[in-house]
């Protein structure tokens, strides 16, 4: 939803975005809406708030999709809400802890005895 002004500049102003293109799994080039300005605004909040390095907008979007997948959400949802086209991109964005791998192992083990 690039044209959706959830955060707003200091002047009030939607962030301006840039196409941007890159090439997909299928190897097609394909083009996309980026707003570098607000990304380096929120690595720049981070910074304001101590956190310095391995902080920034994609790890807060890692933290998003990880925490929606934790409490149940399903890949479709996560991959809708990240704005990808594809299920294979969000997989880079989920973070599974190692608790939560013994858990899930501990319950499959439940399952199978």
């Amino acid at each position: 939803m690039p044209y959706t002004r959830l955060i707003l500049t200091q002047k009030g102003s939607a962030f301006e975005l840039s196409v941007k293109r890159r090439i997909n799994f299928d190897g097609e080039t394909v083009e996309y809406l980026a707003a570098d300005s607000l990304q380096s605004y929120v690595t720049g909040l981070y910074r304001a708030a101590g956190l310095g390095a391995g902080h920034s907008s994609h790890s807060g979007r890692r933290t998003f999709a990880s925490r929606l997948v934790a409490q149940g959400h399903s890949l479709d949802t996560v991959q809708l809400l990240l704005g990808h086209s594809h299920l294979d991109h969000v997989s880079p964005y989920l973070e599974v802890s190692t608790r939560e791998r013994r858990e899930a192992m501990a319950a499959f083990d439940d399952d199978w005895d």
